[in-house]
């Protein structure tokens, strides 16, 4: 383990290290990331990049900016594809949708692992050690995104509710498995960065850090968001509330709505709607854990007191168009999420001090 001092002035000419043996070096500020040997012990010592906030954000902006590439996007969008089309499958939909999930997770992980290195290297995956390590880490990710699918208290194909003890726990999820993912996957042009120094190197950067962890939930939100204004323009939003839910026919009488309505038909949510949904989010029902879920259970619109109109090849078609938004932003603000954190893997590495400049 190095230390070095903090980077008071862009014009200084060395950096002070100390070796592990307690003896201090000094090294050329342009040897920042490579290795120096102590000349008392004859140790190798690397010598630590000097922090520097300006640099930690031109270099996470270039990462986030290659995610707009097609060659990022389009598997994005068809991780996304796979995920809704997958769901369709009657009651086997969501365990089956679990196993993409963790196939995207390792994707995840590779869009980390990959922003540490200029070209397509694989060996660090030969190793059995990390390549154990990353599977795991990989599959609990994975099903940490399906849990609320899976773990839908009226089983596959009902909608997830949300209580107060899940919620706090998906919100610990999605601050503390990323970093797992982080640690497991990074790397620089040196190799795997380790359990070690990739947890220095996020205590180093802890605002980076920490923005890069509230993605997720921010994408949660964002996503219900559009899916509530997307569906109020569409004129869906009345059905999906009624047809998705249980316990409509109750909550529908206290809110003076009548049955055997043609709630499919366009027209935007009046008030009683707009104050139901808000009841049934407290609750702890969403769309974006509504819609996905739906899939896999059987439908029988035709029987619905809710519409006149629709059928369920046309309602199972409606849910599958918001199901596969809801995967592509939730896939977006992952990949996001997984450039930002591959970009503070490079920021104590020789590389990226060149490419971004003093």
């Amino acid at each position: 383990m190095s230390i070095v001092e903090p980077d008071r002035s862009s014009t200084r000419k060395f950096l002070t290290v100390v070796c592990p043996c307690g003896r201090s070096l000094r090294a050329p500020v342009d040897m920042a990331g490579q290795e120096i040997s102590c000349w008392e012990c004859h140790r190798m010592v690397r010598v630590p990049v000097p922090r520097s906030p300006e640099r930690a954000y031109r270099l996470i902006v270039e990462g986030v900016k290659e995610l707009t590439e097609a060659r990022w996007l389009i598997p994005l969008f068809l991780i996304a594809a796979a995920l809704a089309g997958v769901l369709c499958i009657p009651y086997y939909g969501v365990p089956v949708g679990a196993a993409v999930l963790v196939l995207g997770a390792l994707g995840y992980g590779e869009l980390i692992r990959q922003c540490g290195i200029d070209y397509w290297d694989f060996d660090d995956w030969l190793r059995p050690g990390t390549l154990l390590q990353r599977l795991a880490v990989s599959v609990l990710f994975g099903l940490s995104l399906a849990a609320p699918m899976l773990l839908a208290p009226r089983g596959f194909g009902h909608p997830p509710r949300f209580s107060t003890l899940g919620l706090l726990a998906g919100i610990v999820a999605a601050l503390i498995l990323p970093v797992l993912m982080f640690l497991a996957f990074a790397r620089d042009e040196d190799g795997p960065l380790g359990w070690g120094r990739g947890a220095r190197l996020m205590v180093r950067y802890p605002v980076a850090t920490l923005l890069a962890l509230m993605l997720i939930p921010l994408g949660v939100v964002a996503c219900e968001l559009l899916v509530i204004a997307f569906s109020c323009w569409h004129g869906v939003f009345r059905i999906f509330l009624l047809e998705l839910y249980p316990d409509s026919a109750y909550y529908a009488e206290q809110y003076k709505i009548p049955k055997w309505g043609n709630y499919s038909r366009p027209m935007f949510p009046d008030e009683r709607f707009v104050h139901l949904y808000l009841r049934r989010l407290h609750q702890g029902f969403t769309f974006t854990g509504s819609l996905p879920a739906s899939l896999a259970g059987k439908t029988a619109v035709l029987e619905s007191p809710w519409t006149l109109e629709l059928i369920d090849s046309d309602f199972l078609w409606l849910r599958l168009i918001y199901t596969q938004v809801i995967a592509t932003i939730l896939a977006l603000f992952l990949g996001l999420q997984s450039r930002w954190l591959g970009a503070l893997s490079t920021l104590e590495s020789k590389r990226s001090v060149e490419a971004s400049g003093p």
